[in-house]
């Protein structure tokens, strides 16, 4: 039979409420708006410390032990209830917990003082604690239809236990275990103090596991938001590109593209009007065809180098369908892809026939008025070096509040600040001297300008105006600001949880050990006293306690993947990967395993953390070892495979297999497939791999068949 001194238990269960309530609140200040997790840790300090008074009833007047400890007990299931209140967003008057106290220690004093009894006063402080604690799991379990979390579920659960404890507890009292001392418990009364002491620890996890799943609601509606603004922009940018190519449709002129070898990839459908070629027959060929001489081309191509990569109103002759050449001025452009190299030539062609038979003047006024015309959606103007503006368009003139038509022939610098028109001067005449463009990001108010300016050449060749390309980035600006201030606010959130979870799992190994050494000091002083029920609830407790151990210890080797690394460094994988198949050798020779290492293994050079390489292939090993067929000998193969500058390793056996729905889900913290019983473990090994190669900057993922086995691929940098 279970017995225990009431110092040792309830020191026990005071320090391991005591302990959780510091924890609670040192993560509540440190989340600055945690308070509901400072009310938990106030609840459980308050437990304690009433629990201590209780038990040292012998030591103090029983005003300070009996009253003063039941008060403190009180307090923490007052506070307990609030804060489930709080957490289910329901709010009770004051005055419900006022009088909830005053009736508590109303009859505490009256089994003090009128009918001294013991027995009496745990009868009472038990009852009047079950529904307080049952209206708390009711509160949570409505709170669960419109929240899902199984941190609720966890907290419903040791409410709902610790209220049956309660109720369980004045049934011993009364008719199993009557009280006749206080120094001494036994059976459910001993029992009922190792379990009250780990309630605010389950509590501790609970409140963790709903903090991580709203993180993860947040994180989740915030990617749903992002999603919503790209499908946004994208079909924004799919009707401008239908627009677009509306307008070149049914633009007077011809718009090409080519790519990098001169072949055609784009026209527009004037060509079929003004060359006479159908778009159709044409796309695909070398662009040189349309030219009216052979060295047309190369000559258009040397312009575009020389002039920087765009010109302006370049003339040529193109050749008809039916022979015949015609003139034709182009402002072409290179065009290039996103990693700077030059893609082609794009630009508009328009015949010039006409204009080649008019005054030289009327002839440069028309192909500068067209270069501006031929602009789109950014604000373009052409003036000359003194500011005379010659060309403005809408989006422009809209910029300074005036009509095109009113802009023309005014003085650009009269419409700055003296000292902005000065700068602009400046850069103007340096475009015009050196015949470069120059490119620059403005700020004008709370617009966001990307302008380019382009020196544009006169008769003689010499530049003696300048065309202004100038586009509105200033959504694009302020989202990227956005999107840096929520990623630094993530980095920060993401290092704040990080650390809470090292704290957390170092500290909680104490009680835990706390807790393993007296039940272990139970099995050695009482163990042959104990027989039936006693011994398996001993055994429960134990290995509870064990797999509390466990899973603390797996949590914190996970916090430590980021923060307790050693150097990346080259290293040969062959070594480390047989250093992993040492430690696992008790386990592989238990069941015959065979493990199959690649011949060309030894040339296998990565970047990489040793230890955590370790620690990645033993993880990965291990499960085959451990989740194989029943009656077939595991049989585990490990190959690599050189792609680019990474090492893909797979490490396939002939085990149970996964089913596809899982292959996701394996590699969250916390997640199994199996039940204890049939498979020990935490649910975190493959969580710590999925960590450890992406903190190489790898990709680990499975591919498997229910029933024949399954091959985890992850990669890894390589080292030459």
């Amino acid at each position: 039979m279970l017995r225990l001194d009431v110092g040792t238990l309830g020191f026990t269960a005071a320090m391991t409420s005591m302990t959780c309530g510091m924890v609670y609140g040192a993560y509540g200040m440190a989340r600055h708006h945690g308070r509901r997790w400072i009310a938990f840790g106030l609840s459980a300090l308050c437990y304690g410390l009433g629990l201590s008074l209780i038990v040292n009833l012998g030591s103090f007047p029983p005003l300070f032990t009996v009253v003063g400890g039941n008060l403190l007990l009180a307090l923490a299931a007052v506070a307990l209830h609030a804060c489930c209140a709080q957490l289910s967003e329901r709010a009770l008057p004051p005055v419900f917990y006022l009088a909830y106290v005053a009736a508590y220690l109303g009859g505490v004093s009256y089994f003090l003082y009128l009918d001294d009894s013991i027995g009496g006063r745990i009868v009472w402080a038990s009852l009047i604690r079950v529904p307080l604690f049952l209206h708390a799991a009711l509160m949570i379990h409505r709170h669960r239809q419109t929240e899902r979390s199984i941190g609720l579920v966890v907290l419903e659960t040791v409410l709902v236990g610790w209220a049956c404890l309660l109720v369980g507890r004045p049934l011993a009292v009364s008719v199993v275990y009557p009280i006749r001392e206080f120094l001494s418990l036994e059976g459910f009364l001993a029992f009922y103090y190792v379990m009250a002491g780990s309630a605010y620890v389950a509590m501790l996890i609970a409140l963790m596991l709903i903090d991580v799943d709203r993180l993860a609601a947040l994180l989740g509606r915030e990617v749903s938001r992002q999603a919503e603004a790209l499908e946004t922009q994208i079909s924004r940018q799919t009707q401008a590109q239908t627009e677009l190519r509306s307008i070149l449709d049914n633009m007077p002129d011809i718009f090409y593209r080519t790519d990098a070898q001169g072949r055609l990839l784009m026209l527009s459908r004037s060509v079929e009007s003004l060359l006479g070629y159908k778009p159709e027959e044409v796309l695909g060929q070398d662009s040189a065809f349309f030219h009216g001489s052979d060295d047309s081309r190369p000559m258009l191509v040397a312009a575009l180098e020389a002039a920087g990569g765009s010109i302006l109103d370049y003339e040529l002759r193109l050749r008809h369908k039916d022979g015949h050449t015609l003139w034709a001025s182009t402002s072409s452009r290179f065009y290039y892809d996103a990693e700077g190299n030059r893609a082609g030539t794009e630009g508009v062609v328009r015949l010039i026939e006409e204009r080649k038979q008019a005054e030289f003047h009327i002839r440069e006024n028309q192909a500068l008025i067209q270069a501006m015309l031929d602009a789109s959606s950014d604000a373009i103007m052409l003036f000359r070096p003194d500011g005379t503006l010659l060309a403005v368009n809408g989006v422009m003139a809209a910029r300074f509040g005036r009509k095109a038509s009113e802009l023309t022939g005014s003085c650009l610098w009269d419409m700055f600040p003296p000292s902005v028109a000065k700068a602009r001067e400046v850069a103007v005449t340096r475009v015009v001297e050196t015949g470069e463009a120059i490119h620059y990001l403005d700020r004008r108010g709370e617009l966001y300008l990307d302008n380019s300016i382009y020196p544009v050449p006169g008769v003689d060749g010499v530049p003696d105006k300048v065309a202004v390309y100038s586009r509105d980035i200033t959504a694009q600006t302020l989202a990227e600001q956005r999107l840096a201030i929520q990623m630094t606010e993530l980095e920060r959130s993401n290092a704040e949880l990080e650390q809470f979870a090292y704290v957390a799992s170092h500290d909680l190994r104490e009680p835990l050990r706390m807790i393993s050494s007296y039940l272990s000091l139970l099995e050695r002083r009482y163990g042959p006293k104990l027989e039936g029920d006693g011994l398996e609830f001993l055994a429960f407790a134990r290995d509870g306690a064990k797999r509390m151990d466990r899973l603390v210890l797996d949590l914190l080797d996970f916090s430590r993947i980021e923060r307790k690394g050693s150097p990346i460094i080259a290293m040969e994988a062959e070594p480390v990967l047989r250093q992993a198949l040492r430690h696992l050798a008790p386990s592989m020779d238990e069941c015959g395993a065979q493990v199959e290492m690649a011949e060309d293994g030894g040339a296998v050079r990565v970047m990489g953390d040793p230890e955590q390489v370790i620690r990645l292939f033993q993880n990965l090993v291990g499960n085959a070892v451990k989740y194989r067929a029943p009656g077939r000998v595991p049989r585990v193969s490990v190959s690599w495979r050189r792609d680019g500058g990474e090492w893909e390793c797979t490490i396939a056996d002939n085990g149970i297999g996964i089913d596809p729905q899982y292959f996701e889900r394996i590699f969250g913290i916390f997640q199994r497939l199996h039940t204890p019983d049939r498979y020990t473990g935490t649910g975190i090994g493959l969580a710590i791999c999925k960590k450890i190669v992406e903190r190489h900057s790898g990709r680990i993922w499975v591919d498997s068949t229910p029933g024949q086995g399954t091959a985890f691929h992850f990669t890894l940098p390589a080292a030459d």
